[in-house]
């Protein structure tokens, strides 16, 4: 695997201070800029402070918070950690990515002084001293660029094949069941209760929609209310627009206009047909094969009438 190939695989998670911060607004843009240049790279962002942060989610449990970014910090490809402020919040997630085997990249002011036991940390792998943005731009840039060129696991010993299946349905296992806590912290941090949440609850109940891809679509995308409950009742549970609309309670036009919405802010066309959905939910958010998919496949790859 080359090394395009491999900073083109999967999360960055994007770490800092947030609690009790007397600049609160400028630090969470900051961290914005931080997402911005690993999504330049192709990277995907998570942002704590979207989703489990003190501002955007203030009534959610410590447990909930703990639990959400732990499993982002364990699954992602690399930290970013911002540590130009004291964090009891970054100390951990660093330590937890290096349980797992996650490479960490500190970003810090020039001036700065950071705590040599961070510093010393084995998942800290790149400093990325900088003085001003473009500097940092530069540099976190190749640090990412540095880490991709490193193949992974190149010195471990070969596992056989039905070893490694049975650790890929382990992992599909894991994706699949989340805490209760954990599901109720995320339909609250996607602003969705009533008929829709409770047809969400059973979906991932039941394996229709693995516990991981509600994660993704309120975290990773960003998905929230209306935008939300539409799109998985309309793509991933492939209701009718007129039961989702009333499970919403929308007209079916403005459903529709949310239902583009949300497509758009995963990547989808408005407009895409139904076997292209289907993939998506396949390759993208670990959901079960749908209908649209499975008439696709078994039709030779041409849509059905």
């Amino acid at each position: 695997m080359d090394s395009e190939t491999t900073v083109r695989t999967g999360e960055a998670y994007i770490s800092g201070a947030l609690t009790a911060l007397e600049e609160g607004a400028r630090m969470r843009l900051f961290y914005e800029l931080l997402a911005e240049v690993v999504e330049s790279i192709g990277l995907r962002a998570y942002l704590p402070h979207r989703v489990t942060g003190p501002v955007a989610a203030a009534h959610l449990e410590p447990r909930a918070v703990y639990d959400i970014d732990r499993a982002h910090v364990t699954s992602a490809r690399v930290v970013v950690a911002y540590a130009g402020i004291p964090s009891f919040g970054v100390g951990i997630e660093v330590e937890l990515a290096r349980e797992h085997a996650v490479p960490v990249v500190l970003v810090v002011e020039r001036e700065r002084t950071v705590s040599r036991l961070l510093l010393g940390n084995p998942a800290v792998v790149e400093v990325v001293r900088f003085a001003d943005l473009d500097g940092l731009r530069r540099g976190l840039v190749a640090a990412l660029e540095r880490i991709a060129a490193t193949a992974p696991g190149a010195a471990l010993p070969a596992v056989s094949d039905d070893v490694v299946v049975q650790r890929f349905l382990a992992s599909l296992e894991q994706a699949r069941h989340l805490p209760d806590g954990e599901i109720a912290a995320l339909l609250r941090i996607g602003e969705l209760d009533g008929e829709a949440a409770s047809t969400i609850r059973d979906a991932v109940a039941t394996g229709r929609l693995f516990g991981a891809g509600l994660r993704d679509l309120v975290g990773r995308h960003a998905l929230r209310g209306a935008d939300l409950g539409v799109f998985v009742l309309r793509d991933v549970l492939e209701r009718s627009l007129a039961d989702t609309a009333r499970a919403i309670g929308l007209d079916p036009r403005a459903t529709r206009k949310r239902l583009e919405s949300a497509r758009s802010r995963v990547g989808l066309a408005a407009d895409a047909p139904g076997s292209d959905i289907a993939q998506w939910l396949v390759t993208e958010l670990i959901a079960p094969p749908t209908r649209a998919l499975q008439l696709h496949l078994f039709s030779g790859g041409h849509d059905a009438a």
